[in-house]
């Protein structure tokens, strides 16, 4: 036997083990009766991507002018949804990504750093991932997959509630939910963040964060390669969170691109997505955000430090779309692309923090001032050293709308600027290339569409020994494909609830109620084709179909366990 000859049987006869090890896997879930597969042996690998904190328009196929070639390519390469929505903040948004179950109902009713004394600990409210749901990742690693994951983790810490505990074979994990870029320290004082790989505390190594968990997840992925069995990778990328660190290569390209400042750039934004078809012609710029000046009225001084964030900000953006870039190519020279299903996502809208005068929710006055004073003496933030290690910043409101073109408001508001964010999917040969959905859907549809594509049948309200919630997404594969125009029907309302803001969408018409800290807490209505932007309620004109939805919101805070925030939990905000 030749050389080649002898690589050739080996290579048939690890396929053919690999498939043996991924039937066994199966039957063996299902004489367990924990799930059932449906699909053939020959299943897809299935690659998910998530920015943490990226606006609506902040790629090149949104309108943006950061350039993000990769995620252009894909997005010509499958389809892009336009009215696709998340939670507001982050991990809300990840806990019904990997479950397909409200977040209320899976243990993030509300952020476990947000909880009021109220919520804390009652069903719903663990502040981490409960075990009342399943992931898509141990359903899927049941029936044969091979499961991985780098980067940020968020849904709890401890015994049983890390990665490795749901569902992940092999991972490399910040447990966190964000942290310094270039190294360990965390974004409050006396704390630094935590890493775990396959479920055991490990240091962090060198590298900017999302070189780093790129690098992490490649490794992962060529472990285990030519055994014959399909993989489902999670790449839960930091960038482009705050603090806004980057590499001082990926800065220099944009140091003189945003002189011009934000009110230029949301017009140049709001005229590029017209020009591809995002938003509709007929539309105007909206006004700006309460609380936003006009660049003019800034010094010079003033425009020169805020260009330099964004120009920051920007450069996490492309640095994260060149490691995006790296994870495909390692895909096309392995030999996988063809079979991969590659989806991309924000977790929420942009972050409208301004780390200087607008510092993060829910401290007291005390923890601000101690806040404040660790800012001042551990960071830099002088213009020259704005972006590296020592210093410690966010964009503010004026950014954040940028990043929000054409929405209205931003992270952490259940408006569209805080939920609407961008999805690309992509896979060769099954996907269209180049189209676009309008159809309204949420993160919980794409563990749906995971779990159809790979065959896999989800076991409804029990899993091994304990009841769960029933997945109650649905599959984004027959929008995605094009055999559908809808996931949910015009009548089937999608609810919405954080830190006291609420809101339903159902056909056009959405309801919403933004809490008494950032507006006056009163339910407006608004019609969503006709004006995505928010600016007009029509309550007033409307007033029966105000009444109906508000009586369909009121039943889904009933049956997602919704508890209400306390009369003063906003009093030392």
């Amino acid at each position: 036997m030749t050389t080649t000859q002898f690589i050739g049987a080996a290579r048939l006869l690890t396929r053919i083990l690999g498939a043996i090890l991924l039937l066994n896997a199966g039957l063996a879930a299902q004489a367990a009766g924990i799930l059932e597969i449906t699909g053939a042996t020959d299943r897809p690998n299935i690659l998910l991507l998530v920015a943490d904190d990226l606006g609506y328009s902040d790629l090149g196929a949104y309108g943006s002018e950061i350039a993000t070639p990769s995620l252009d390519a894909l997005a010509e390469s499958g389809v892009s949804f336009t009215n696709f929505h998340a939670a507001p903040t982050c991990s809300p948004t990840r806990a019904m990504l990997l479950t397909g179950v409200d977040h209320h109902l899976a243990g993030l009713g509300n952020m476990k750093e947000l909880m009021a004394e109220n919520q804390a600990g009652q069903p719903g409210y663990e502040g981490h991932l409960n075990e009342r749901v399943v992931t898509v990742a141990r359903l899927l690693r049941d029936s044969g997959y091979r499961t991985y994951m780098a980067g940020k983790w968020h849904l709890g810490r401890g015994p049983g509630l890390l990665p490795r505990d749901r569902g992940f074979e092999r991972t490399f994990a910040m447990l966190e939910g964000s942290g310094n870029h270039f190294s360990n320290k965390g974004i409050l004082p006396f704390r630094s963040t935590s890493f775990v790989s396959n479920g055991e505390p490990v240091e962090r190594p060198d590298g900017y964060s999302t070189d780093l968990f790129t690098d992490k997840l490649i490794e992962i992925l060529e472990a285990d390669r030519g055994d014959g069995r399909p993989f489902f990778a999670y790449a839960a990328y930091t960038a482009p969170h705050w603090p806004l660190q980057a590499p001082d290569e990926d800065i220099e390209p944009y140091e003189d691109a945003y002189q011009s400042g934000w009110d230029e750039l949301r017009a140049r934004r709001f005229e590029q997505m017209k020009r591809l078809g995002l938003i509709r012609e007929e539309l105007t710029l909206p006004p700006h955000w309460p609380g936003v000046p006009t660049w003019d009225s800034l010094t010079p001084e003033e425009q020169r430090i805020q260009a330099r964030k964004m120009a920051v900000y920007a450069a996490m953006v492309t640095n994260m779309d060149r490691n995006i870039g790296r994870l495909i190519a390692y895909l096309r020279r392995s030999g996988q692309l063809d079979n991969t299903l590659i989806v991309f996502l924000s977790d929420n809208g942009a972050d409208g923090a301004d780390l200087e005068t607008r510092l993060p929710a829910g401290m007291s006055r005390l923890q601000l001032s101690v806040y404040r004073t660790w800012l001042w003496l551990k960071f830099d933030n002088s213009l020259a050293n704005l972006g590296r290690e020592d210093s410690f910043f966010s964009y503010g409101l004026p950014w954040a709308e940028v990043g929000s073109t054409p929405l209205f408001l931003y992270k952490g508001v259940v408006s569209e600027g805080g939920t609407r964010v961008p999805l690309i999917m992509s896979f060769p040969g099954k996907i269209p290339a180049a189209t676009r959905s309008e159809a309204l859907c949420s993160v919980m549809d794409l563990p749906a569409a995971f779990l159809e594509l790979a065959g896999v049948s989800h076991p409804g309200n029990r899993y091994g020994e304990r009841d769960i919630h029933p997945i109650q997404g649905r599959s984004l594969m027959p929008l995605a494909e094009g055999r559908s125009e809808n996931v949910y029907a015009d009548d089937r309302p999608l609810g919405f609830e954080l830190i006291g803001n609420g809101a339903l969408i159902r056909g056009d018409w959405k309801i919403m109620r933004i809490n008494e800290h950032f507006s006056d807490g009163k339910w407006r209505l608004f019609n969503l084709k006709d004006d995505p932007r928010e600016l007009r309620d029509l309550s007033k004109q409307n007033p029966d179909r105000l009444a109906e939805m508000q009586r369909l919101y009121r039943t889904y805070a009933e049956e997602h366990g919704v508890i209400e925030l306390p009369p003063d939990y906003f009093d030392n905000w």
